[in-house]
């Protein structure tokens, strides 16, 4: 049986600990922007920075059975490529919700290691999804 688990949650959350304890090589769309162990964020390259962690998750399914991603996915259609990957490949799909982990703002802002501030947290949040299931699965600019 192939596994493929999501894990999302707010920057701050505790999605990248989590992870690490259920696969010694989880996937991120953040792992695109790191450099000589450096981050360095780019907004331009967004897409192909999930782009790359599908592909990641799509070679690890096929090379172990196992795939472990953390990515916010704070809405439906953030998640539906990973359905796609499951459906395709027959693994078994496993949706993680960290949400906030009961914090703050402020405090996830203190606790993400990417310097995410609280200003764009909370704009994280006021769009989160809670049942992202049942949302759109197209993204914002394919709605119209």
């Amino acid at each position: 049986m192939r596994d493929l688990i999501l894990i999302r949650g707010l920057p701050g959350s505790g999605k990248s600990t989590l992870a690490l304890r259920l696969s010694p090589n989880p996937r991120a769309a953040d792992d695109f922007f790191v450099r000589d162990g450096i981050y360095q964020f780019d907004g331009s390259k967004l897409s192909q920075a999930h782009a790359a962690c599908q592909e990641a998750a799509r070679a690890d399914l096929a090379a172990t059975g196992l795939a472990v991603v953390c990515n916010t996915f704070s809405q439906g259609w953030e998640i539906y490529p990973y359905i796609e990957i499951a459906r395709k490949t027959g693994a078994r799909l496993t949706v993680l919700d960290l949400f906030d982990s009961g914090a703050n703002d402020e405090a996830l802002a203190r606790a993400n290691t990417h310097g995410v501030p609280a200003q764009t947290i909370a704009l994280m949040r006021s769009r989160w999804e809670h049942d992202w299931a049942r949302a759109v699965m197209r993204p914002p600019p394919e709605r119209r």
